[in-house]
């Protein structure tokens, strides 16, 4: 009896010994496993099931091994169920999002999804947006939507022409953090395009021109439109720019330039720093709101071009009070406030628009 059981112990030591050192293949001849593989499974009808366990379950693992693999059970909006790898320093879901992304109010490294290396973030202190370190934010379905943040890039804008934006939010407001490029309404309505001087002097619908007549500058500083173009009180009831965005009134223009402390010192908080595209000094120029107002000049009543590279003019859609005139803000090269002035409606200015 005692000769039988260390027999049967001997044939089994020697099993796993050779298994330990040889290839194991599931549903394929072992001679069809890959060279690179210990364990290979072959199946149409069957799928390969790793250990399965709560988050809780995961996290009390004790010193895991890079490469560790288990299914998540259950979850939540930051560590949804699913599969799961240690990296080494984190649990990884199978979509490369770091799992351990830190408390409401903490920081965070997010991981790649193939083609996007995420940036480091911060969780707000309500644990409902993600704050990337390149002024983007991550929108959590059903949750950032209803607290978006208060500076940093937005979502990109597209208009009707396939001109793409990018956008900046600035306190509760959410601007274009660009010039307005577009040749036609929301609609589809054309724009007319003016180059003749007379024809824009003597004008009074909706029109645009080029800085110069020289498309090269719509590229950087966009367009200039007249105010008709501006205004759905003179173009037909038309929006000029794309839909769900709409020319701030001169009251918006306010709440922008209050929230950065006052129209004394809003400007050098919204102009480009340097002096690429603004001419020396560009005074006090931080961009710390990220609007990147650029210097795109003006075309005046009698049709001729000025001030590129040393003023930046943006309509509002608010008449003065003499109704011949209205409101546009305004930037200069050597100034860190923004001046409100009243102006005729014939004149050619930069457009941006805000989110409705």
């Amino acid at each position: 009896m005692k000769k039988t059981i260390l027999n049967s112990l001997t044939v089994v030591t020697l099993f796993f010994a050779s298994a330990a050192n040889a290839q194991v293949g599931v549903g394929l001849p072992a001679g069809d496993i890959h060279p690179s593989a210990e364990l290979e499974v072959k199946s149409t009808t069957k799928g390969f099931l790793p250990p399965r366990m709560t988050k809780a379950e995961r996290d009390a693992i004790v010193a895991p091994v890079a490469g560790l693999l288990i299914y998540q059970t259950d979850g939540d909006v930051m560590n949804p169920a699913g599969l799961y790898f240690y990296d080494g320093a984190a649990w990884t879901n199978g979509l490369g999002a770091t799992g351990a992304v830190g408390s409401a109010g903490g920081t965070g490294a997010a991981g790649k999804d193939g083609n996007v290396e995420f940036q480091n973030f911060k969780v707000s202190t309500t644990g409902d947006t993600l704050y990337l370190t390149n002024g983007n934010y991550v929108v959590i379905p059903g949750i950032s939507l209803l607290n978006p943040p208060t500076s940093g890039f937005g979502p990109a804008l597209v208009d009707i022409d396939e001109n793409s934006y990018k956008t900046v939010y600035i306190g509760k407001q959410l601007w274009m953090a660009e010039n307005l490029k577009v040749s036609k309404y929301s609609d589809g309505t054309t724009i007319p395009n003016i180059t003749d001087n007379t024809l824009w002097q003597n004008n009074t619908t909706g029109a645009w021109s080029y800085y110069n007549n020289e498309v090269d500058n719509n590229a950087k500083y966009g367009k200039l439109y007249n105010w008709f173009a501006v205004s759905k009180t003179t173009n037909g009831n038309k929006n000029v720019c794309p839909t769900g965005w709409h020319v701030p009134t001169d009251a918006e223009w306010t709440v922008l330039t209050d929230y950065l402390g006052g129209a004394s010192v809003a400007g050098g908080k919204m102009k480009e720093v340097g002096t690429t595209s603004w001419q020396s000094p560009n005074t006090e120029s931080t961009n710390t709101s990220l609007f990147s107002a650029l210097p795109g000049g003006q075309r005046n009543i009698p049709g001729n071009y000025s001030n590129i590279g040393t003023t930046g003019n943006w309509w509002s859609s608010s008449e003065s009070s003499n109704n011949e005139n209205a409101w546009n803000h305004n930037l200069f090269n050597n100034r860190i406030n923004v001046t409100i002035n009243a102006y005729y409606k014939e004149n050619g200015f930069s457009v941006r628009c805000l989110k409705d």
